[in-house]
């Protein structure tokens, strides 16, 4: 009978339907899942006969619900906020760092000069030359602390930078793997849902990592490329990324794609996590440290020099004060082993002249060449340098919360079309369930007419 079978079509296609609820309902929590909706279709009767409603309904596919455009958005959101979450964080530690009542180097020469001012009244005292000494000692080692610690952040964005690259790599040999499963899975006919799934959630943290396009190809795989056109995905081969160390610093590095037997050099900014290690490690970090390095050395050169020009207590000619050297990051600028009775104060020997100590303590307003803030004196560079970092610092802080909101709304509107909602899925539960029983009343009913044909005979 026609209408036992377009029951069964209904039981069919509603079993179907409750299935696919199921799934979703178990992925309520399974990250990235996009849930999926079973499409129905009527099946026509015959057209030969007009008295014919037709001969059921078919599940025709199993849908995958996503929207390309939100996943993308999403993607592109991923990079800006994870590039703002990096270049944020690295500015704050620079900020406390250079806030840090330890590294403050214009504590330190307040203190140096408050002790050569004190020395005024009384030139050659020993103990006031000996706190003079131990005031040049202090600031050397605030110098030396500070120029480590810089140092060290340094090398953390090198390590860093080789764990995104390697981190990087293995995202990209996963999705390639799985570009190729997707063009088996479409020559066969088989279910994608959970492939398709698992490669969005790969090139999501890979658009954490750098800056990312992506176009989809008609066998099903997506080719992936850097925002500057670089290739890393083509079908199933993927390609690499591999960071070359400078010549002149080993922290510091140029990005390379190597894909086949090509080497594509990388000269903008990669964004995400990458490109925020690579422009904080240009733009402010390795900046600040050549100024460090030029403020100790000016210090040294500018002390140095005007001692130079004085006698110390016993007549002889002045000695440095102190000593820098570049190639020791740790222990730039160091003091000499200079005596009390050695510093060099009176430009005659007279041990009551002051004439050179004077020379000193005005060389608390020289201005000096420090690169990236002109010629200014030592104290002037320091605090320009903390407070525009500290001005960089809110603005970066101030990018991250507005990129974040961004993200966090691209992911909301994502969630909004694929995931798994617990109403939707639990009212269609109910309604697939009551169709699902519908037809089973329509069989019944049919066996029963039948019945009753066959108690006419």
């Amino acid at each position: 009978m026609n209408l036992v079978n377009i029951a069964m079509s209904g039981l069919n296609a509603n079993s179907v339907a409750l299935s696919v609820t199921a799934q979703n309902v178990a992925n309520i929590n399974t990250p990235g899942y996009s849930r999926q909706q079973a499409l129905m279709a009527s099946v026509g009767g015959s057209v030969s006969d007009k008295l014919s409603a037709g001969m059921g309904v078919e599940v025709t596919s199993i849908r995958r619900v996503t929207d390309d455009f939100l996943v993308k958005q999403l993607w592109s959101t991923n990079s800006t906020a994870s590039y703002a979450s990096h270049y944020a964080s690295s500015m704050s530690h620079l900020e406390n760092t250079l806030g840090a009542d330890g590294f403050s180097l214009s504590a330190g020469l307040d203190s140096l000069f408050a002790a050569l001012n004190e020395a005024t009244t009384k030139p050659e005292s020993q103990p006031l030359r000996q706190q003079i000494i131990n005031e040049a000692e202090a600031l050397s080692r605030r110098f030396n602390a500070l120029n480590d610690a810089m140092y060290s952040q340094h090398k953390d964005m090198h390590d860093q930078r080789n764990a995104a690259v390697s981190h990087a790599n293995s995202l990209l040999n996963n999705i390639a793997d799985i570009n190729k499963q997707l063009m088996e899975a479409q020559g066969t006919g088989g279910s994608a849902a959970q492939l398709l799934d698992t490669r969005d959630m790969l090139i999501g943290e890979l658009s954490k990592v750098m800056e990312i396009k992506t176009t989809e190809q008609s066998d099903g795989s997506l080719q992936v490329t850097l925002a500057s056109g670089q290739p890393l995905i083509m079908g199933g081969e993927a390609g690499q990324l591999k960071a070359m160390p400078h010549s002149d610093d080993a922290y510091m590095a140029d990005l390379y794609v190597e894909f086949g037997n090509q080497s594509f050099a990388v000269n903008d900014s990669v964004g995400g996590e990458l490109g925020a290690l690579n422009d904080y490690q240009v733009s402010v970090l390795k900046p600040n440290q050549v100024a460090i390095n030029d403020m100790a050395k000016a210090l040294a050169d500018e002390v140095n020099a005007v001692l130079a020009t004085g006698k110390d207590l016993n007549g002889d000619a002045g000695t440095p004060l102190f000593t820098y050297d570049p190639n020791n990051p740790a222990d730039s600028l160091t003091i000499t082993d200079i005596a009390a009775e050695e510093l060099a104060f009176s430009s005659d020997g007279t041990p009551g002249n002051s004439d050179v100590l004077k020379d000193l303590i005005a060389l608390s307003n020289k201005p000096v060449s420090v690169t990236g803030f002109g010629n200014v004196s030592l104290n002037d560079a320091f605090t320009a340098m903390v407070g525009e970092t500290a001005i960089k610092s809110r603005q970066a802080a101030a990018d991250y919360e507005a990129k974040a909101a961004m993200n966090k709304q691209a992911l909301t509107q994502r969630n909004n079309v694929s995931a798994v909602s617990s109403n939707e899925e639990a009212g269609n539960l109910m309604m697939f369930a009551n169709v699902h029983n519908a037809n089973m009343k329509v069989i019944s009913t049919a066996n029963e007419l039948f019945n009753s044909v066959l108690q006419l005979f």
